[in-house]
């Protein structure tokens, strides 16, 4: 027989409660307008009802067979530590060497992280995603982020 989750039906209720809420009051108390002309409700209304509908999905999943028995994995300090530094070499080094060789270094430093790290595979991943982010902000949204800077 199966049981149900109350946590998650519980969560499941007040996602759809809080989405209904959003939605409602987006629709009564802010012009919507339509997909090619937004209003100032629109993204609030989409948003409440997005919500909602998630939370009938966890609704839905909380009557499914419950498992307690799992646990958190054990704490690693490696890929903790590996991506805190790739963050703080980000905020160090953008500003002063550009978007390119940022994006390489901290790909690089969060790939140590992994159990298999190889040094080939991390530097044409951060080669890959520097190429992409540039295209990304530079060209597509037009961000003035310099690809290259020298420091000084």
């Amino acid at each position: 027989m199966k049981q149900i989750d109350i946590r998650e039906f519980i969560s499941g209720a007040t996602l759809v409660a809080i989405g209904l809420f959003v939605a409602l009051y987006a629709t009564t108390h802010y012009e919507i307008g339509e997909a090619a002309r937004m209003g100032p409700g629109y993204f609030p209304a989409a948003l409440g009802w997005i919500l909602s509908v998630l939370g009938v999905i966890v609704i839905v999943f909380s009557f499914r067979q419950a498992i307690h028995a799992l646990k958190p994995p054990p704490f690693a300090l490696r890929p903790f530590l590996a991506v805190v530094m790739a963050v703080a070499a980000f905020s160090a080094m953008i500003e002063r060497f550009g978007l390119m060789p940022t994006a390489v270094v901290l790909t690089v430093i969060a790939s140590l992280a992994g159990m298999h790290f190889k040094l080939g595979k991390a530097v044409l991943l951060g080669v890959s995603l520097a190429v992409l982010s540039w295209l990304i902000f530079t060209v597509g949204l037009q961000m003035t982020l310099p690809p290259f800077k020298l420091p000084g």
